[in-house]
């Protein structure tokens, strides 16, 4: 379907917030350091990291079309991959992970049936699971060589199982949003097909991820960049945890920072490894985001969508400017 004015008016406004959101308040600092961390470092070596942070993305899309389409949905690979685009490109500008609401939000649209967005809170725990065990193989792997303790394995792990209980039970729920959404949770304990493809993608995803930290590493001239990138991994995961800046700008790399320094490598270094990271998984996620609201403002109720997207991102570029003059002026 052609697009109509309307729509493509629409995509220009929000690719203008994105625009506007990178121009001011921390977005602009953070990116002002990435460019100088990146400035040093072998070309060759961050472009095979920029390919890995992509296939790690589309490691995702097939994660998560799998595991919509185990409860029900509707979903092809490319709708998938437009929604979680922009999804990633809200969380690149915004605190508190408010991209993955929009990501459950867009793709509970593809599930036909009442509660819906109660069932696609289901399937996104049960994608989250699916992560802490493949960052429970990444730590395991870390800990076998030293660079990191197992207790992570333990907590990890723990809330999988919590999780795999909660979806057990589905079938004694008597209220109603609570039964729907541990019904999308156990739609995927149903489907042992289903369990093994978003699996599959998912421990895919990690090992992408993996090969592009070890790929940054080497670009930056960091000692070991296989032990480094088992180092980096867990502790931008765990920085995600607490998402209280856009796209946890200075939270991650701080913590990134912090691994590494355990493991004897200088600031500097590490410091730079963490924003090179986060600045190139912000890249692949604008550029996914840009061409997801291109692919999605061809449908009119996820033109809607972009529509409360592009508002929510003008107000947070507005409240990053102000609190840049504030900083400024304190």
């Amino acid at each position: 379907m052609k697009p109509t004015r309307p729509q493509l008016l629409l995509c220009a406004a929000a690719i203008l917030v994105i625009g506007a959101a990178a121009t001011f308040g921390p977005t602009r600092a953070h990116l002002t350091s990435a460019i100088g961390a990146l400035r040093g470092a072998n070309s060759n070596w961050l472009g095979l990291a920029a390919l890995g942070f992509a296939s790690a993305f589309g490691c995702t899309v097939g994660a998560w079309t799998a595991a919509f389409r185990a409860a029900g949905g509707r979903i092809c690979p490319r709708q998938a991959a437009a929604r979680l685009g922009v999804g990633s490109i809200v969380n690149t500008f915004a605190p508190a992970r408010l991209g993955d609401a929009v990501k459950v939000a867009l793709c509970s649209q593809a599930i036909d049936a009442p509660g819906r967005l109660w069932t696609a809170g289901g399937v996104y725990a049960a994608l989250s699971a699916a992560r802490c065990l493949a960052l429970a193989a990444l730590v395991v792997v870390a800990a076998a060589t030293g660079a990191l303790p197992w207790w992570p394995v333990v907590v990890l792990c723990s809330f999988v199982a919590v999780l795999a209980l909660a979806g057990t039970l589905s079938g004694r729920l008597r209220e109603r949003h609570v039964a729907q959404l541990v019904a999308g949770l156990a739609s995927l304990e149903r489907s042992p097909r289903a369990i093994a493809t978003v699996l599959g993608f998912t421990f895919g995803m990690a090992a992408a991820r993996l090969a592009a930290a070890i790929a940054v590493a080497a670009s930056l001239g960091i000692p070991h960049p296989v032990l480094a990138a088992l180092v980096i991994l867990p502790a931008l995961d765990v920085a995600s945890v607490f998402p209280i800046t856009p796209g946890g700008v200075g939270i991650g790399s701080g913590a990134v920072a912090v691994a590494l320094a355990g493991r004897g490598i200088g600031m500097a270094d590490a410091l730079g490894a963490g924003i090179a990271i986060q600045a190139l998984e912000s890249a692949v996620s604008i550029a996914a985001g840009s061409l997801g609201i291109l692919y999605l403002a061809q449908s009119r109720p996820a033109a809607r969508w972009m529509l409360r997207v592009a508002t929510v991102g003008a107000s947070l570029a507005l409240v990053a400017a102000l609190g840049a003059v504030v900083l400024d002026l304190t």
